[in-house]
């Protein structure tokens, strides 16, 4: 695949971007176009020079997997958000495409509290 030049300094916390997870080691999420929602905020996104911080997005929906958040109904995105699968990625270095689907904060904002869990 072609790289697809998209503007970063447009991409919104809460995007829902397909990109490029290639190459991957071990149990990391892995996928050609897999679809991600982006946790950095906008700002973060518009001064780090195509930096992003996404987590994957699976078509499962399993609530008996607590880092599994599932994407309320009324989004094309069907599935869950990974929470542990965090990435940063450099989108001048892997093809990506912006789906033009933004979720709403609140869903975001459960993502990013249950990382922080995660981490702390």
């Amino acid at each position: 695949m072609s790289k697809v030049v998209n503007e970063v300094s447009l991409l919104e916390r809460g995007a829902v971007i397909r990109i490029n997870l290639n190459p991957t080691q071990g149990r990391e999420q892995m996928g050609n176009a897999r679809p991600c929602l982006v946790l950095s905020n906008t700002l973060f996104n518009q001064v780090r020079n195509r930096l992003v911080i996404v987590s994957p997005i699976t078509s499962a929906v399993k609530p008996e997997i607590q880092t599994l958040i599932a994407i309320p109904e009324g989004y094309r995105v069907k599935g869950s958000v990974i929470a542990e699968q965090v990435r940063t990625l450099d989108l001048r270095e892997r093809w990506w495409q912006d789906t033009g689907e933004i979720l709403a904060a609140q869903f975001v904002d459960r993502v990013v509290a249950l990382l922080q869990l995660i981490i702390n």
